[in-house]
């Protein structure tokens, strides 16, 4: 089992363990939100696989994520469908998107924001992740967890995800912007 002591803290919040955690899938959301005419979509990537090192100095923490583009789930297999093919991701010719940060900066209570390069359909744009580090402790089948969220906005169109349709009373099918939305649960591995 692990040790879930710790004696480091940023803003009078206690860290989690050093060392390297997996995603706890099935706790795990990494969600979108998109504008659909009026309304907005929301769908989730359910196939991924990463790492995330918490350093013993927490600037020198990191994350690594893979994520099959074709787990894409909106809760419409039509609009699934279209969103793997050649309008949007290209599934067939690029079927994952990645994740690698770059720099982790404490901000203030239990806020941080994460640097890193996201990459989709061979495009790779920096973007900055603003989070909130939720808890750490044991897990109800023994070692150690950490909770996190973390959110961003993008344009879409500098990933080259351009297809859109103009419609009939004025504006466009689908926005330009995407809000990232992450729930996650870490577990230390051992």
């Amino acid at each position: 089992m692990s040790d879930v002591t710790s004696a480091r803290s940023i803003n009078g919040i206690d860290l989690p363990p050093a060392g390297a955690y997996s995603f706890d899938k099935a706790h795990t959301t990494l969600g979108f939100v998109a504008r659909h005419m009026l309304s907005k979509v929301r769908g989730r990537f359910t196939e991924f696989d990463g790492q995330v090192k918490i350093g013993e100095s927490v600037e020198d923490s990191s994350v690594n994520l893979e994520i099959k583009v074709d787990s894409i789930a909106t809760d419409n297999e039509g609009r699934d469908q279209h969103l793997r093919g050649d309008d949007f991701f290209e599934v067939d010719s690029y079927p994952t998107l990645s994740f690698v940060s770059t720099a982790f900066r404490p901000a203030a209570g239990n806020s941080f924001e994460l640097d890193g390069d996201l990459t989709v359909k061979g495009e790779t744009n920096p973007v900055t992740l603003k989070g909130e580090f939720l808890g750490w402790g044991p897990g109800m089948q023994g070692g150690t967890l950490a909770s996190f969220t973390a959110s961003t906005t993008i344009d879409r169109e500098d990933w080259d995800l351009t297809w859109n349709v103009a419609v009939e009373t004025g504006g466009w099918l689908v926005g330009k912007k995407v809000d990232i939305v992450i729930d996650a649960d870490l577990v230390l591995e051992d």
